[in-house]
């Protein structure tokens, strides 16, 4: 979307009396599309065009008149083809974000497809978090990696644990989302179902306890129904909590409690 006309399209709503929620309405999307038009994130389809046009009064010429020459065109184009994909691997997990803004988040709290723009710091996918505690964060996810690291050396090289101390490796992702549940102060920001599976190893491998113990990854699910309320209740006040998922114009969230698909 051109800058000049998404200025012009915030300016017109403005004129006319309309806030975002309530354009919005008129015209059967969400918050979210107008406000991303007005971004220049994104641009109106060519019925909306239509009416905008109508609604404000005003022909199809004067709605996307831009000062624009073909050539300014012409380069805006060649240096959108030129954007890259980003990939971004951190602790937190895996973030994807093609060129025309569609994004994808693989962590340990799911999976997470989003179409349009993400309300995030920087290229992270820390959600709500200062520059300093960003830095904390970091700080302690590579202590926890390091020490992780030194721990299985040792235990390999003095005491011969090569198997089964390889699944001290679990415990990189559970510890980093301790981290995150002072962090977030968030409960079920912890890795419970790799914590349950990393005990449920131990205890197959060093006594035998492959049956019945086999009843741990039963209280995965039981985890995450106790605490995902807690969470609701802890951050009642807080006008941002979930704010990401609830932004978006279409949200698929895989986790152990199901699959939620929302399309807007």
């Amino acid at each position: 979307m051109n800058i000049e006309i998404a200025n012009r399209l915030q300016k017109l709503r403005k004129e006319k009396g309309y806030s975002q929620e309530q354009l919005a309405e008129a015209l059967g999307l969400s918050r979210q599309a107008v406000s991303k038009w007005e971004r220049a994130e994104a641009s109106p389809d060519t019925d909306n065009l239509i009416c905008l046009a109508r609604l404000y009064g005003i022909s199809l010429d004067e709605l996307l008149a831009t000062s624009d020459t073909i050539e300014d065109i012409k380069k805006s184009n060649e240096e959108n083809e030129k954007k890259a994909d980003k990939v971004h691997v951190s602790f937190s997990g895996i973030d994807v974000e093609s060129k025309n803004g569609e994004r994808v988040h693989v962590g340990f709290d799911g999976i997470k497809v989003h179409n349009g723009h993400v309300q995030c710091h920087d290229d992270c996918c820390y959600k709500n978090l200062s520059k300093t505690q960003r830095l904390v964060k970091e700080a302690l996810d590579g202590f926890i990696f390091f020490g992780i690291i030194i721990s299985y050396i040792i235990m390999g090289t003095v005491y011969n644990l090569w198997h089964p101390g390889w699944i001290i490796f679990l415990f990189l992702p559970v510890l980093g989302s301790i981290v995150d549940i002072f962090i977030y102060k968030e409960i079920t920001k912890f890795c419970y179902p790799i914590f349950i599976t990393a005990i449920y190893l131990i205890i197959g491998f060093e006594y035998n306890g492959w049956h019945p113990y086999w009843v741990l990854f039963l209280t995965i699910i039981l985890f995450y129904m106790l605490f995902k309320p807690v969470d609701k209740i802890i951050h009642r006040n807080d006008p941002n909590y979930d704010k990401e998922e609830k932004e978006e114009d279409d949200f698929v969230n895989i986790t152990s409690d199901g699959i939620d698909i929302e399309v807007k």
